[in-house]
């Protein structure tokens, strides 16, 4: 809609202006007329007072309405006033009228509410200098009329008022309030005090780019932001992997207010805001001098930045080398990926793994030696699946290995000590590996396991007793993943079954929330946000498709078929690998990478809802490994990793799905690769088990966080 600007124009169509002070409509010779004009008051005083409404957009003039006619109506739709032509404005929003001389606003009972001067409001007086927010837009308005304005500043009794309302002292300074908001450190491991928020978008992340760098393998590269947005502050989620909380609540997009406690990964802030009073420059050549002084300074900052510290510049993608840094010999092949985590409490990172002969290890990852190996699994048969890292019996804050076998059950072991905590009586376990969280707020996790017999089980962390079982139609190979669909504040499990189902089961009883039937055996899930109803959504892969469900009931969201060519010609069984999530074009959408059972490795446009894929890895037919995923080349995309049945370690270009480097390790690998700084040297390495019975360890260039784990199992 173009703007409008209708605008009374001559006195004398103001009705107010009658004949008495005309002269020339008087019998009065024009000779005997006094020539005197009116003085400006004069002409103020007669000329009639226009309310008007300034609409701005990002801070940009929008429209301009003068009210000539009331009521004015507000909204989305065409026939209103002013249109407002956006999403979150309503098709009937508000509407401007006046009660008793006075001007008000009501809200039409709008989707996204309507603020006056940053407060919500179904109806209120408005005033010269009141701004009025709908969706994106700010509407500032003036009611023509005089001592109309709203002292916004608590000053003394000789305070005066400007024109935009804000207000004077005695020598004509200017004062405007605007909030200021801080972040208090409650907990994180390297941070203290207190961060200031600034006007800017504050982001935190674990990588150095970000504003409030949190340095914790759970905080996604930019986790969160906070920012302000009509006077308040706005936290919103961007796309983590594990999810913003605030007062224990997981959120997408949440207003702050003080007090608030924000917990990123493992870290816990405080947030509060407060008004202050803020002087403005007193005229407009002091707005320029300060303006030039920013400059100067902008432009000596920028000189410094150059000269002196140009390895500040990032997103430059670089070369990625690959070289072996130790090998480890086990007894068995291994069938799944290890797990990497902190076993003795010396603050570095321990690895431990399990294989084919019932065998598991807890290995130094910096040289690959050993810490323990446990033989009492050895009469248990294979163990097909990954340990499990958790702590377990809270005695110590280290943490313990949790493993299921093939015909004893789940074993808990002391991380240091090398003793059983517990062990777990369930039907024989097949490829499910064990998930831990703390369901029954008992201070300890649980773990969530699927047996050969159809059967989840969830067992109490302290005793190893089953709290709940949920009986499948099918054997259960598949990894439960844990996410909160109900928003009760405890993970749900989301399982796949050999019956082709994929169930969402209640983390508090084990009650099924939903259940999709697809016609092949699903894989283990992704989780993460594909819509905006701020709840995670789920990804899984089968034989021949990719599909995406909305997480709270179950529906599907889009799915995509893998091309024929890339379909199995033979039975496998390890069929499906799990999808892995990452936003690889840079469209602030999550798009899907899977590793399908003919050899490829795909990449899917999470935007295009399953008709597109971004790129196809398949050099050689060989069956690829499930992704795991880092910023290989440091170019600001994650980049896959994934090995094959030839014996080969690939990385893949995020953005391109070109082979970044390669490594021959001597057997075939079937699992994902884990991620990290093994060797504590700051540098990034994977880890990966081979059925030609070895671990083994390979370094790249590319830099980290000391000690950082990047991608578990």
């Amino acid at each position: 809609m173009s703007e409008n600007d209708f605008q009374n124009t001559e006195m004398e169509n103001n009705p107010e202006f009658s004949e008495e002070q005309n002269p020339q409509e008087t019998n009065m010779p024009e000779k005997e007329m006094p020539e005197q004009e009116m003085t400006v008051e004069e002409q103020s005083e007669e000329a009639a007072p226009v309310a008007t409404l300034i609409v701005k957009k990002g801070g940009e003039m929008f429209q301009e309405w003068t009210i000539e006619e009331l009521p004015v109506t507000i909204g989305r739709k065409s026939e209103n006033n002013i249109v407002l032509d956006e999403k979150n404005v309503s098709r009937k929003h508000a509407v401007i009228d006046k009660k008793e001389d006075l001007f008000v606003i009501q809200d039409l009972g709008s989707t996204g509410g309507t603020l006056v001067n940053g407060e919500k409001v179904d109806e209120s007086e408005i005033h010269t200098g009141d701004v009025i927010t709908i969706g994106n837009f700010t509407i500032h308005f003036d009611s023509g009329l005089a001592d109309d304005e709203r002292t916004v500043y608590d000053a003394d009794e000789k305070t005066m008022l400007e024109d935009d309302g804000t207000a004077l002292d005695e020598d004509r300074t200017k004062f405007y309030e605007e909030p200021e908001a801080t972040l208090k450190v409650i907990k994180a491991d390297n941070l203290e005090g207190e961060f200031t928020i600034g006007e800017g978008e504050t982001i935190l992340g674990r990588e150095d780019d970000a504003d409030i760098v949190i340095d914790d393998s759970r905080v996604s590269r930019q986790h969160c932001s906070i920012k302000l947005e009509n006077d308040v502050f706005v936290l919103s989620d961007l796309g983590s992997s594990n999810g913003t909380f605030v007062n224990g609540l997981k959120t997408d997009t949440k207003t702050l207010e003080n007090g608030d406690k924000i917990q990123v990964g493992s870290a816990v802030f405080e947030f509060q805001s407060k008004m202050v009073t803020v002087e403005a420059p007193r005229s407009r050549v002091s707005i320029f001098i300060r303006g030039a002084i920013a400059l100067g300074a902008l432009a000596l900052l920028s000189f410094i930045a150059s000269k002196i510290i140009p390895s500040l510049q990032t997103h430059v993608p670089q070369a990625v080398i690959m070289q072996k840094v130790w090998e480890y010999n086990t007894r068995g092949a291994i069938a799944a990926s290890p797990s990497l985590g902190d076993l003795n409490g010396d603050g570095f990172i321990n690895l431990v793994a399990a294989d084919a002969n019932g065998m598991v290890y807890g290995l130094d990852a910096r040289q690959g030696g050993l810490i323990w190996n446990s033989e009492f699994n050895s009469a248990a048969g294979p163990i097909l699946s990954s340990p499990l890292l958790a702590d377990i019996n809270k005695k110590d804050g280290e943490l313990d290995a949790v493993v299921g076998t093939a015909t004893k059950g789940v074993f808990a072991i002391d991380g240091y000590t090398m003793r059983r905590i517990w062990v777990g009586r369930t039907s024989k376990i097949a490829t499910s590996s064990p998930a831990s969280a703390d369901i029954n707020a008992d201070g300890t996790p649980d773990i969530i396991v699927g047996t050969e017999a159809g059967e989840v089980i969830c067992l109490d962390g302290r005793q190893g007793g089953a709290a709940w079982t949920f009986k499948t139609q099918g054997s259960v190979r598949a990894t439960p993943v844990l996410a909160d669909l109900n928003s009760d504040q405890v993970p749900d499990v989301i399982i796949a079954s050999t019956d082709a189902r994929v169930y969402a089961l209640n983390g508090k009883n084990g009650s099924q929330i939903w259940v999709r039937v697809e016609t092949s055996e699903p894989s283990t899930a992704a989780v993460g946000y594909l819509n905006e109803d701020k709840v995670p959504d789920v990804v899984f892969a089968t034989q021949s498709r990719l599909v995406a469900l909305e997480g709270e009931k179950g529906a599907q969201l889009w799915a995509w078929d893998v091309p024929e060519s890339a379909r199995p010609t033979n039975a496998d069984p390890f069929l499906p690998f799990a999808p892995a999530l990452a936003d690889l074009n840079k469209d602030g959408q999550m798009d899907v990478v899977v590793s399908t059972p003919g050899g490829h490795l795909y990449a899917v446009d999470g935007v295009s809802k399953g008709q597109n894929y971004i790129w196809d890895f398949g050099l050689t037919p060989a069956r690829k490994s499930a992704p795991a995923m880092c910023d290989f080349n440091v170019d600001g995309v994650m980049d896959a990793a994934i090995g094959d049945n030839d014996g080969n370690v690939i990385l893949v270009d995020g953005k391109t799905g070109h082979q970044l480097n390669s490594l021959q390790v001597g057997g075939s690998v079937i699992a994902a690769p884990v991620i990290g700084d093994l060797t504590s040297e700051g540098i990034i390495s994977l880890a990966v088990g081979t059925k030609n019975r070895q671990i083994i360890a390979i370094q790249t260039q590319t830099k980290t966080k000391k000690n950082k784990i990047v991608w578990n199992n």
